[in-house]
């Protein structure tokens, strides 16, 4: 391909072409910064990407799993993969999205209850389960917390009602295993162990 010698160039085509130059430098530098932007933005949505599939790997799962227990800890990861993705989309200023991912976690966490409600286990003589959800919401109502510290005061609505299912089943858990005694003593409200939604106690992690 041949190339243009500047200097073999009369002063007038020369002063248009260094103009043209010029006048190139921005579209090109704008390509730049868009190529930059994108190339940061490709990572980004393969890894939510990837975590989505991820949890749709274990609803697929859930939906063959028989054993009360091990359905339990399916939906553990589950709430834990929701965590993560709604800590991806609050970093990135994306808090409507990070609220819709937060009430598909407070229906896991409520499923969760319910599965171990319907299996009718005692929980003091086979804890498995229970104590499992118990240990989960009390690491993710820390991760919660920090969370909330990237939320504006007017927008703190739904992550504050996640916090209070997380926390209702967390102390439901704890009365479940250890007594009603021993439940309820954080003020969330909730009444120690139960149906995971009835007339009398009602589940805080249905959405409004």
């Amino acid at each position: 391909m041949a190339t243009i010698d500047a200097a073999a160039l009369s002063p007038r085509r020369r002063r248009l072409f260094s103009e043209g130059s010029r006048g190139l430098r921005g579209p090109i530098r704008s390509l730049a910064v868009c190529l930059a932007i994108l190339s940061l933005a490709v990572p980004v949505l393969a890894l939510d990407g990837k975590l989505e599939r991820k949890y749709q790997g274990q609803q697929g799962k859930l939906r063959r799993q028989g054993n009360s227990v091990k359905r339990v800890k399916i939906l553990i990861r589950m709430s834990a993969i929701d965590l993560e993705m709604v800590s991806r989309k609050v970093r990135r200023g994306l808090l409507s999205e990070a609220d819709r991912i937060l009430e598909r976690y407070s229906a896991t966490v409520g499923r969760a209850e319910q599965v171990l409600e319907e299996s009718k286990r005692d929980p003091q003589r086979k804890p498995a389960g229970f104590k499992h959800l118990e240990i989960s919401l009390r690491k993710q109502l820390r991760q919660l917390a920090d969370l909330r510290a990237f939320y504006p005061f007017d927008r703190q609505q739904a992550i504050d009602r996640t916090i209070t299912c997380a926390e209702a089943v967390k102390q439901r858990m704890i009365g479940a295993l250890f007594g009603p005694d021993n439940a309820g003593r954080s003020g969330s409200g909730s009444g120690g162990p139960g149906p995971a939604g009835t007339a009398e106690n009602p589940s805080p992690c249905r959405p409004e």
